[in-house]
């Protein structure tokens, strides 16, 4: 049964200008470019997402809902104002990038539905990590994750 930390980042929040740097795809972390964002920000369809304790809880029930249909268990769902993380498992052949899919879409209705108006709520793509071991998934649910989280579900007896 696999197991993974999928991430979906709030549209426009995490752009080339951030301090820390920013991710692009098959290039890994990139330093801070101030040129690049303006250009991003140019082509943006809408302004910055930040989600909020309102939204994310929102988009917490509306994921375990679509986890319990679809017979996923879901361990973990965090939501900061930047990003959401999903710790989410299946016993089902369905690939990562399609259940990964799916439960973005849901999130982004409860979005539109909270909000009464169409996104987009989130950015293309996503992180998907799938947990190697026991070890990694304590880890995750014990250190990493709690770190995080305005907005919080956990599954308890894990």
């Amino acid at each position: 049964m696999p197991v993974y930390l999928f991430t979906f980042h709030a549209y426009c929040s995490w752009m080339p200008d951030r301090r820390r740097g920013f991710v692009r795809r098959e290039k890994g972390i990139l330093p801070a470019n101030e040129y690049l964002a303006d250009r991003y920000r140019e082509r943006a369809q809408a302004d910055e997402i930040k989600f909020d304790a309102q939204f994310g809880w929102a988009m917490i029930d509306e994921t375990a809902a679509f986890c319990e249909q679809s017979q996923w268990r879901l361990y973990e769902a965090v939501v900061v104002a930047s990003h959401v993380h999903v710790l989410v498992s299946w016993k089902s052949e369905e690939r990562a990038d399609e259940v990964a899919m799916r439960i973005k879409q849901r999130q982004g209705r409860a979005m539109s539905l909270a909000n009464n108006r169409e996104g987009p709520w989130f950015s293309r793509g996503k992180s998907r990590k799938r947990v190697r071991d026991r070890q990694h998934f304590e880890h995750l649910m014990r250190k990493y994750l709690p770190q995080h989280g305005n907005v919080r579900y956990t599954l308890r007896n894990t």
